[in-house]
């Protein structure tokens, strides 16, 4: 297997000062559930693949496949907000980018803080608004006002978290409001996305633990890209619900109570 360290190079990531800290086996185990060598050998085997170009060949290398359904209820054209829900934490935005990608074309952008921020094939599709927050709130709406006002599909996953197990069952997060105020702001109708899936039992393990000991950082996110690969070989259901007008989202209702009402319509999807 081919590796280089001009892709991914979690020596890198984790910085000198800590690198020179931490005994050479621990650095060998985070670049071995970081998948260091097989990031970098997919980004090899792109062959330049750049952007929405990039979903394909990193399905492909991960022996990824999707059904589409409800593919009837794309508009032929204009600029949507895609709202999805959120089981995986890495496969569903390079399932649904492809899939976006193949109705509407290459301009799309994600607003997600997600693991793929860090291939830098993807550097130009993820919006890692994570990266922008403190004292860089002004700067972040602009950017955010940029991005809705351009030609961009811009698609979300407003639980802004992975879906948890709770009480034996896979529960997606309440969403937050965000989506829908840009969908006012933008005059853009949004379309609902249901994508299956879900993690491991280990991911699950390790997420109740930090709630159990209430830590700040969920401990199944440094395993977030051993989960992506624990997906090869996988098949997955996308589908597509039916455009809702960014008019019908009047005060009638908060916009925390719309975002409420469209999860219910996503978690809808996926019963049919």
């Amino acid at each position: 297997m081919k590796d280089t360290s001009k892709y991914v190079n979690v020596e890198n990531l984790l910085g000198p000062k800590l690198t020179e800290k931490l005994p050479r086996f621990v650095i060998n185990y985070i670049k071995k559930i970081a998948h260091e060598a097989e990031l970098n050998e997919a980004i090899d085997l792109s062959q330049g693949a750049q952007g929405a170009d990039f979903f394909k060949p990193a399905l492909d290398y991960l022996d990824i496949t999707y059904n589409v359904r409800g593919k009837e209820n794309l508009p032929k054209q204009g600029k949507f907000i895609f709202v999805c829900n959120h089981p995986l934490g890495g496969p569903e935005a390079l399932i649904v980018g492809e899939a976006i990608r193949c109705s509407f074309g290459n301009d799309i952008r994600f607003i997600a803080n997600s693991l793929l921020n860090e291939m830098k094939p993807l550097a130009s599709v993820f919006f890692p608004v994570n990266l922008l927050g403190g004292g860089q709130k002004r700067d972040l709406s602009e950017k955010i006002n940029q991005l809705f006002n351009s030609d961009n599909q811009v698609c979300m996953f407003p639980a802004g978290t992975c879906a948890k197990k709770i009480k034996g069952e896979i529960v997606e997060m309440p969403w937050k409001k965000a989506f829908v105020k840009y969908a006012k702001a933008s005059q853009r109708d949004i379309i609902p996305i249901h994508c299956t899936g879900r993690n491991s039992n280990w991911y699950y393990f390790l997420s109740d633990i930090s709630r159990l000991f209430k830590l700040k950082v969920n401990l199944g996110m440094f395993y977030l890209v051993d989960e992506l690969f624990k997906h090869k070989h996988h098949s997955f259901d996308v589908t597509f619900g039916k455009p809702i007008s960014w008019e019908k989202l009047d005060n009638s209702k908060s916009d925390l109570q719309w975002a409420a009402e469209i999860r219910e319509t996503v978690i809808e999807l996926g019963k049919k």
